[in-house]
């Protein structure tokens, strides 16, 4: 299972980024163990910045709440450098101008560092890291946020061949557009030349109409509408048994106005198998949302505090709805396999503002 918070909850204890339902997205990975906390990453001694100055540069630590991939550039458009497992600290050297991504030291690349996402690395104070970095590497100015999970062509329409896709708030560096500007090209490290293709229905941006037209026309069959990614199909696997209970969750997460805001946890449950995974989080705010995307079954989701289910709590897969909480108490969530079956599900949890 993969556990994920977004920036702006502390974790007391989830390929890749993390992806999901348009408004939010996380990889599902097989089950991991129980996490330890004593689990570290292996980094690179913190370099000074110049000789002259024999100064270190700003660190903060963080700890990762989902195995994430380590990026060259502020964006899963960028290449793939490496993996940092779930609950492993890091350490965070910078961040991009959105907030959406940090930099941190990561030994296993060539520059010894490396671009991960901000809402999957818990750091006690985001405002104190620096901005850095997050240039394109052909030197475009004009840059873009992805507002939802959305498909990556190799051309300005649907037909077009599928590349790869793209994360909420992943930055985007645009070269260029079409002839009616519903697709916006964009530097894209994993394609042959490098470059890929993206509605720009799903991209935040400045006036398109400043950048350069790329190509003729369209071809016919191409759609002005939203390319974005469905959801992934059912598993049939049997669940591994991870060991979690309600005294002893998956992971913990504490929601705060100056930390993580949200939970994300993909996951995986079965019967026989492993019949039932147990999260837990507290939160500063009484008013979260909760909402569960469930495939290949149906889960029993109950909501516990005080080591006893909270009378009245339903939340069906496929539902978003507010949950009031008392703050500062803390919660666990019951996922639980209630028939013959595998369902693996992907749940989200977040503060209301």
């Amino acid at each position: 299972m993969t556990i994920s918070l977004c920036t702006a909850c502390s974790v007391a204890q989830g390929q890749g980024e993390a992806t999901a339902r348009p408004a939010f997205v996380t990889a599902t990975l097989p089950p991991t163990p129980v996490p330890q906390a004593t689990r570290t990453a292996t980094l690179p001694a913190p370099a000074t910045s110049s000789a002259a100055e024999g100064s270190e540069p700003s660190v903060s630590e963080g700890i990762t709440t989902t195995q994430i991939n380590v990026r060259a550039g502020p964006s899963t458009a960028s290449a793939a450098l490496g993996l940092v497992g779930p609950f492993v600290k890091v350490q965070v050297i910078g961040k991009d101008a959105s907030g959406s991504w940090y930099q941190i030291l990561f030994a296993e690349s060539a520059a010894g560092q490396g671009w991960a996402r901000a809402e999957f690395v818990q750091v006690d104070s985001p405002e104190k890291i620096p901005l850095t970095g997050g240039a394109s590497a052909a030197g475009a100015a004009v840059s873009g946020l992805v507002s939802q999970r959305i498909n990556v062509r190799k051309g300005p329409g649907t037909e077009f061949e599928l590349l790869g896709e793209l994360n909420s708030n992943d930055l985007v560096f645009i070269t260029g557009r079409d002839a009616g500007g519903t697709w916006l090209q964009i530097e894209y490290a994993s394609a042959a030349d490098g470059t890929g293709w993206v509605t720009a229905q799903f991209i935040k941006t400045g006036n398109i109409e400043s950048l350069p037209l790329i190509g003729g026309t369209q071809p016919a069959a191409t759609q002005a509408a939203g390319d974005s990614t469905p959801t992934p199909g059912a598993s049939i696997r049997t669940a591994v048994q991870d060991g979690d209970t309600l005294q002893a969750p998956q992971g913990a997460a504490v929601f705060s106005s100056s930390a993580s805001r949200a939970l994300q946890v993909n996951g995986e449950v079965s019967a026989p198998g492993d019949a039932e995974d147990w999260i837990q989080f507290s939160s500063a705010s009484e008013s979260l949302s909760m909402e569960v995307q469930c495939a290949g079954g149906t889960l029993d989701v109950s909501l516990w505090n005080n080591e006893k289910p909270v009378d009245g709590f339903s939340l069906s897969c496929g539902v978003r709805q507010p949950v009031r909480v008392t703050p500062h108490s803390k919660y666990v969530l019951r996922l639980f396999q209630n028939t013959p079956g595998s369902t693996t599900y992907m749940l989200r949890v977040e503060v209301i503002r």
